[in-house]
């Protein structure tokens, strides 16, 4: 298979957890899902359908009941190799410096600590972070230390970028500004991009295609809609745009259904 094809497959995936009752709920139920290699790709849905849980079977997090997930070709088994996860919560370790930080995922692949830190050097500049090298995380804004976050993640040169709401917590303006850095660092690399989000406007802004899924217990893929909006996107104007609004009102109808039944 041409990894420009499928950089993910999903064949028919199921997932229950265990209820403090005892009893067994399904979070996912019989998941079909290509998505394409170098797309970026979001997943929206309601609050509590399961899409996290999508995200952490790809990482190889968590393992499927049920089918089975294809990485550009192969079967997945154990940790997703290719991919680089950046949470809703950043993963910086209080006590190192946003260097020591961005180095990390280098030196845990062997790279010599001096070499990982020139090259994290470099990340600290192309991030916008030039002399806070030296800082803590404490010492960051919300904005910065997610920018930190995204130099850990790009640093490593994964195949796939697993996003799960890395802006949600972020004001307004701040997280709009970090739409427009995450796509300019994105455009132009072959790296495919899964994120997920509970705003369908980012969905939209941000992405080739949109996958809604359904409320659960079952949640499974209800649409999948590309975004036919030409790139480069100017993310500060693009949602008063006749066309972005078209796009909202078509993929909202679907959305709305699936928020109404929601039980959480």
């Amino acid at each position: 298979m041409s990894e420009r094809a499928a950089a993910v497959e999903i064949h028919g995936v199921s997932r229950h957890f265990r209820t403090p009752e005892g009893g067994l709920y399904q979070a996912l139920a019989d998941i079909q899902l290509s998505v394409r290699a170098g797309s970026f790709v979001s997943l929206v849905g309601p609050s509590g359908c399961g899409k996290s849980t999508l995200l952490n079977i790809i990482a190889g997090l968590l393992a499927a009941d049920r089918g089975r997930v294809e990485i550009f070709g192969r079967p997945l088994s154990g940790i997703n190799r290719r991919a680089a996860y950046m949470f809703q919560q950043d993963a910086l370790l209080p006590w190192k410096t946003v260097t020591e930080n961005i180095a990390l995922g280098l030196e845990l692949r062997g790279v010599v600590a001096g070499e990982a830190r020139a090259r994290a050097a470099e990340w600290i500049e192309r991030v916008g972070l030039r002399h806070f090298g030296g800082s803590y995380p404490f010492q960051l804004s919300g904005g910065m230390r997610k920018r930190a976050a995204m130099a850990q993640v790009f640093i490593t040169d994964p195949d796939i970028l697993l996003m799960d709401e890395p802006f949600g917590a972020l004001d307004v303006h701040t997280r709009q500004r970090m739409e427009t850095e995450a796509l300019a660092l994105w455009s132009g690399t072959s790296k495919t991009v899964i994120f997920v989000t509970h705003d369908l406007e980012e969905a939209i802004a941000l992405s080739d295609e949109v996958v809604i899924l359904s409320a659960g217990p079952g949640s499974h893929v209800i649409g999948r809609h590309a975004i036919p909006l030409a790139r480069p996107r100017n993310l500060i104007d693009i949602r008063t745009d006749a066309d972005f609004a078209e796009i909202y009102r078509a993929l909202w109808s679907s959305l709305r259904q699936e928020v109404l039944r929601t039980r959480v």
